[in-house]
């Protein structure tokens, strides 16, 4: 059996150049081909809500292409066809680690959940399409918040892959579809391949050689690889910068074809179906590996693409305290309210969760050097303004 690849690269953009950078490949990449009867190169795009929006405004012409060439739900689809995946709207986190239980059930429901359904419209709106697959930002993701992905009508969760093991070691994990109780079906990406190091791939054939061998020493069958799409839009002339990244992208897909005895490049979603292929491996529970390889916590358990060790030493502590305190006060308030204890003006106090959403995205709350002091005007701005409509509410 072929090894199946899927690319997914990740998007939260909201500045005009660059949203219109990304629109132009992708228009180019779902039409490839397509004079010959090809359904375009299968990609897993991946966006938060906001940069679906930004890609319409700048350039409204990519939404027809996305309806006419990408698969959706409820619809019979191919594998070789482009699939949208859905995120938070704002790219903020699943999981808030400075609140307990009782309050991280009222983020996920009361802001986490808000902020997916947002999505959701706005991609029913511009490209009518329902997706099955989700990409939480920065991979962050827990067992506990997985319930808000489902709910809101996904079928499977792309996460980091470094907690899964290390090549070192050929382990087979990450070649695995994970399934949780609630139904929800997980993908870990190989995160020792970086489709984005044009330096050691400077050639298409190079990368897919990697995956080959990666596979093939760790006997697996099927291979997700994600990263930034900036990595795809480098440059200043924007011309330059979508032929560049089209190019990298084409080769790697043709790469494919011509080996396609040995590697296919498929949609995502294709991954999750093969699990009920003959020559694939089936379903596995995510709970039980994480409790095979040691965690002690496996439902609370935070994984994201930045914290390999699982010790949650990439958060920004000082801020996430903030937004802790600003959720249990509003989590507070909207209790009191419907409860009948205290008169509470509600439009007020959805204005200061939308006022918080504009600073809920996860480098705000990231502390590697790169975004330890990220728009900290802003943070604090927008942060003060939701505290007074919450306290005017």
């Amino acid at each position: 059996m072929a090894i199946l690849f899927s690319f997914s690269p990740w998007a939260d953009i909201g500045n005009d150049q660059p949203a219109y950078k990304l629109a132009r490949l992708m228009d180019k990449c779902l039409w490839f081909e397509n004079e010959n009867g090809g359904l375009g190169i299968p990609i897993s795009w991946a966006m938060s809500g906001q940069t679906m929006e930004a890609i319409c405004r700048v350039d409204p012409s990519i939404a027809g292409s996305i309806r006419v060439r990408t698969l959706n739900k409820g619809v019979f689809t191919s594998w070789d066809q482009s699939e949208i995946i859905g995120s938070t709207f704002h790219a903020s986190s699943l999981v808030q680690p400075c609140l307990d239980d009782h309050y991280q059930e009222a983020y996920i429901n009361g802001f986490v959940k808000e902020d997916i359904k947002h999505t959701n419209e706005v991609m029913w709106k511009l490209f009518e399409r329902s997706p099955k697959g989700f990409c939480p930002s920065e991979k962050v993701f827990s067992i506990q918040c997985s319930r808000s992905v489902v709910e809101e009508g996904y079928e499977y969760c792309i996460i980091g892959g470094e907690s899964f093991g290390s090549d070192f070691h050929a382990q087979n994990n990450k070649g695995g579809v994970f399934q949780l109780e609630n139904g929800l079906k997980v993908l870990p990406t190989v995160n020792e391949i970086l489709p984005n190091d044009f330096h050691k791939y400077h050639k298409a054939e190079l990368l897919i050689d990697e995956i080959i061998n990666y596979c093939r020493r760790n006997h697996i069958g099927r291979v997700v690889l994600s990263a930034d799409v900036d990595f795809w839009l480098e440059g200043d002339d924007w011309e330059t910068a979508v032929e560049n990244g089209f190019n990298r992208i084409k080769w790697m897909y043709l790469k494919c074809k011509e080996r396609e005895n040995e590697i296919r490049m498929v949609n995502t979603h294709a991954l999750i179906e093969s699990s009920w292929q003959q020559g694939y491996s089936g379903l596995n529970s995510l709970i039980r590996f994480y409790e095979s390889i040691g965690i002690p916590d496996p439902y609370r358990f935070i994984s994201s693409w930045t914290n390999p060790k699982g010790n949650l030493d990439f958060v920004d502590w000082s801020r996430s305290d903030k937004a802790a305190q600003f959720i249990k006060a509003h989590t507070d308030k909207y209790l009191r309210g419907i409860n009948h204890q205290q008169w509470v003006d509600g439009d007020k106090l959805q204005s200061s969760k939308q006022m918080w959403l504009n600073i809920s995205g996860t480098v705000f709350y990231d502390d590697r050097p790169e975004w330890r002091d990220f728009m900290t005007d802003c943070f604090n701005e927008n942060l003060e303004k939701a505290w007074n409509l919450l306290n005017d509410s």
